[in-house]
């Protein structure tokens, strides 16, 4: 066998001498070829051995960055843990507070709970090595955005009712018409009554309050001026005030009024002074209150219960803002 790093010799009969064997170009060829495949092999099992035993610098750099990866999803897991908690919070507020202070029905939870979609829609991340961790998070972003919507949308309507409440709030007859601070006595409360010229039992649609002449009367909520004239059917002097979401009183029997049919006029706000014209015994004020063209004992709207001091700063402010819109009106001119 030809070996390269000894020589190799035959015996030759006919000098009877050891002679050296000599290799032709294509012994030496394959001689080149079967030392090179065994060099490459030999290479080859031992950087198979090393990368089985010990990691290569890419590797060690692949790992590090993996590490850190998935320890930045374990964070942004756990933060996206909170936001649900927090979501949580404010629907059970949302449901629970907001919404029953406001009169407003829960939203439901299958609208809430609403899905996303299915498997397609990660199919991409699906494709990736390992991907549990990054669908979870997946999974979770979409449920808080969807939640984030249907909340933003709850929020919106409980704007919208809130306004409208705070508009009703500030509409709604709640005051008594005279202020505390003023001297003035009952003399007739809603109901049946003697009627005061015929003596007759009769309904008695409103309540009569009963003072000197020129008390102030205010109005007792935000409005707009419907009437403000002479009624011949006893009233007298008269103003009726619409506030809207089917409310309207009468202030009846008055010495002078100071407003006009179409004026805009704020609860508190001195709308005339109290006397006796019309089908009237004595000075006093007719006051009425109608709810769905229905009229309603007035009594049930003195709820606020206003000090003499409390009432006299409403009827300030109704002031200021009668001159501001006035002075705003005239600007426009």
């Amino acid at each position: 066998m030809v070996n390269m790093f000894c020589k190799k010799y035959h015996f030759n009969p006919e000098t009877l001498r050891f002679e050296q064997v000599k290799l032709n170009s294509k012994q030496k060829f394959r001689l080149f070829l079967s030392l090179t495949c065994g060099v490459v092999l030999l290479a080859t099992g031992l950087r198979a051995g090393f990368e089985k035993h010990f990691s290569t610098p890419k590797e060690i750099i692949y790992s590090k960055e993996n590490l850190q990866l998935r320890e930045a999803y374990t964070a942004l897991n756990n933060k996206l843990y909170i936001v649900e908690n927090q979501l949580s919070e404010l629907k059970n507020r949302d449901d629970r507070l907001y919404r029953s202070i406001l009169e407003l029905d829960p939203v439901p939870s299958s609208i809430r709970e609403g899905g996303t979609g299915g498997a397609p829609r990660y199919i991409d991340i699906r494709n990736i090595t390992d991907p549990e961790l990054i669908l979870d998070i997946f999974r979770k972003m979409d449920k808080i955005s969807t939640r984030v919507q249907i909340q933003s949308s709850s929020l919106e309507d409980l704007y919208s009712r809130a306004l409208e409440t705070e508009k009703l709030l500030a509409c709604k007859p709640s005051i008594q018409p005279i202020s505390p601070a003023d001297h003035f006595w009952m003399t007739s409360a809603y109901g049946y009554r003697l009627d005061p010229f015929t003596k007759k039992r009769c309904w008695h649609l409103g309540i009569d309050l009963a003072g000197p002449y020129g008390l102030h009367i205010h109005a007792t909520g935000d409005g707009v001026v419907q009437t403000a004239a002479y009624n011949r059917h006893g009233y007298g002097k008269e103003v009726v005030i619409d506030h809207g979401f089917g409310y309207t009183t009468r202030y009846a029997h008055l010495k002078e009024m100071y407003v006009k049919p179409g004026e805009k006029v704020y609860r508190g706000q001195t709308i005339g002074e109290l006397g006796s014209t019309g089908r009237s015994t004595g000075p006093h004020l007719h006051y009425e209150v109608h709810y769905m063209n229905r009229t309603v004992n007035p009594m049930l709207y003195f709820y606020e219960n206003l000090t003499s001091s409390e009432y006299s700063e409403l009827a300030l402010h109704a002031s200021e803002k009668v001159g501001t819109v006035h002075s705003y009106a005239l600007s426009k001119k």
